[in-house]
């Protein structure tokens, strides 16, 4: 794995060849620092792109590497959209998981307190799931296009993805960040339904519905690395 000096000490990262790139990207992920390039750039050109972004990524440092999770534990207070859950962990001899953001709580029931945190993310994507149906019919008239099915996944490094068949899915972990963050979110994969690229036209049409979607994305690009290591890991960074 290549890496860099930052501050005096090697940052390792992740480097992955896309031949539609121009340029360098670098992205916080929960295994470290991840670069994308264009496939013929050479990696001393590679070196240098990271090494100019020195004080951005040592503003991160924390993020360079993944933290150790968290224990979740009862009367925690974990992000959801705009507000928290209060999380509430009971014995039980079944293991069960509701969030239920009407009355702001976050019900786990395990005869295991190792399972607190599997349980946890499963009452999520629980929730996840009906959040985003309803934004997608929220949004899809806007758009002038809806989806043929949604999904709900936790990928690595991307939190939205659309298919030429129709198809979108969404990380379930959006539903701590900003509730306008999520929505842009959901623009996005959606605006691909018409346009399956980034072309202009592409981005006149998310403009056209998310005026602020710069700042939105902008967010997601700053405090990604914190999403992946929720919840249990203090306060929300605060939205643009």
């Amino acid at each position: 794995m290549p890496e860099v000096m930052l501050g005096g000490r090697p940052v390792p990262y992740q480097l992955v060849r896309n031949p539609r790139s121009r340029h360098v990207r670098m992205t916080l992920t929960p295994d470290g620092l991840r670069v994308s390039a264009p496939s013929r750039l050479p990696e001393r050109e590679v070196h240098r792109a990271v090494a100019s972004k020195e004080r951005w990524l040592l503003r991160h440092a924390d993020k360079l590497a993944p933290a150790p999770p968290i224990p979740l534990v009862d009367g925690m207070a974990l992000p959801f959209l705009d507000g928290e859950v209060e999380l509430g962990v009971r014995e039980g001899a079944r293991a069960t998981g509701a969030l239920t953001p009407l009355e702001g709580r976050l019900r786990v029931r395990t005869p295991d307190p190792l399972r607190v945190r599997e349980l946890v993310e499963r009452a999520y994507r629980d929730a996840a799931r009906e959040w985003f149906r309803l934004q997608c019919e929220d949004h899809a008239q806007a758009i002038g296009a809806g989806p043929a099915s949604i999904g709900i996944r936790d990928p690595r490094t991307r939190w939205g993805s659309c298919s030429s068949s129709g198809a979108v899915s969404f990380s379930w972990r959006l539903l701590m960040a900003p509730a306008r963050v999520a929505e842009y979110v959901v623009v996005h994969e959606l605006a691909h339904l018409v346009h399956l690229d980034h072309s202009p036209a592409f981005w006149d049409l998310v403009a056209s519905v998310r005026p602020g979607h710069r700042e939105e994305s902008a967010w997601l690009a700053e405090h990604g690395a914190w999403l992946w290591r929720s919840p249990g890991t203090g306060p929300r960074p605060p939205c643009p």
